[in-house]
This record gives C-alpha cells, structure tokens and sequence, in this order.
C-alpha cells in the first residue's frame, strides 16, 4: 500500500531529526518510540488489516507524546514528517475500517451483555430475584458472536474474550462479560476511520 511507504519516507524523516536531539536521554526515548512505530510499518508493509493499522496508530500515537517533551526547535523539525504520518494514517484507517454492518452487530452484542450484566447485578441486591431468568441466555449471544468474531479475525483481531463466550458459553459471568465489553470497545475504536 502506498500510504505505507509514505509513512515511512516520513519516518526517515523523523528519525534524522531526532539525531540533532541533545539529551542523550530524550533522544533515546523518541528513538525507541520510532523504532516500535517502524516495526509496526513493517508488518502492515507484509499484511495490512485494521488491527496492523491500529497498531500503527498506537505507535505514532507513542512517537507523537515522546516529541512532545521535545523543545520547540526540536519538535518544529519534525512537525511536517508528523502532519505527513498522520495524513496517511488517516487514509490507512478510512482503506481498512470495518464495515457499518460488523460495528453494528457488536453494538448489538455489547446492549444485550449489559442488559445481562445489569440483571446480574440488580438480583445481587434484591432478595429471591435467582429465581427469575436471566436475559439473553449464554448459548444466544454465543451464536451471535460467531460472525462477529469471524469478520474481526479476517480484519485481523484477536478476541480471547469472545473466544471464551464461543467457546465455553456457561463460563459466561459477570466479570468476563465486563472483559467483552471492553474488548469490543478496543477493536471498535481502533478500527473507526
């Protein structure tokens, strides 16, 4: 993808900027930030999918909070190479986000695991409430999550709290529901454009 090469193009450019920084310390920081933002290039470079894409975001995310201690002559060196990363990380993300559909299907799935988790919660404090049947039993949101999960695989995502729910649908309790949650969250936030 072409977007890759760019970045880095631009990460060369960073990375000759930061060898004008004077604190051995700082320049060390920014350069291991470089070095994890160039790893993950390099493995969107053999396989782009948003969780590669997501990774890069993480990276240039870490880079861009490393060069903001920098001082300013500093940080104005690499100020272009940054807008150029961030352009074509924008572009990358819009290339590899999932579709409306996945996004809605684990929306979906999260409202019905809170609906549940709320039930949990609420017979903890009422007495005599075991006895009225919990919603949206394990073995249904264990079938809805299949094709969520598949769709997250292709985009290249792991889930092992939903491989859990899959695999194991009476495991499901309160607190791995609260793990879904937010492993849905991770990947939905990560794969917006």
């Amino acid at each position: 993808m072409n977007e890759i090469v760019m970045m880095q193009a631009a990460l060369f450019q960073v990375r000759a900027a930061i060898t004008g920084i004077e604190d051995p310390f700082t320049r060390s920081q920014v350069q291991l930030a470089s070095d994890v933002l160039a790893n993950a290039l390099a493995g969107a470079a053999s396989e782009l999918n948003a969780a590669r894409v997501g990774e890069i975001e993480f990276a240039l995310n870490d880079l861009a909070g490393a060069a903001g201690d920098l001082p300013a002559a500093d940080a104005a060196a690499m100020a272009s190479a940054f807008d150029m990363l961030r352009d074509d990380l924008a572009s990358m993300k819009n290339a590899v986000a999932l579709p409306q559909e996945v996004v809605t299907a684990i929306r979906e799935l999260q409202k019905k695991l809170k609906t549940r988790k709320s039930a949990i919660e609420r017979q903890t404090y009422v007495e005599n409430a075991a006895a009225a049947p919990l919603p949206h039993p394990p073995e249904e949101l264990s079938s809805e999550a299949i094709a969520i999960r598949d769709r997250l695989a292709s985009a290249g995502y792991t889930t092992p709290a939903l491989d859990l729910l899959i695999d194991d649908p009476a495991s499901l309790r309160f607190h791995s529901i609260n793990d879904i949650i937010d492993e849905l969250d991770v990947v939905t936030a990560s794969a917006a454009p």
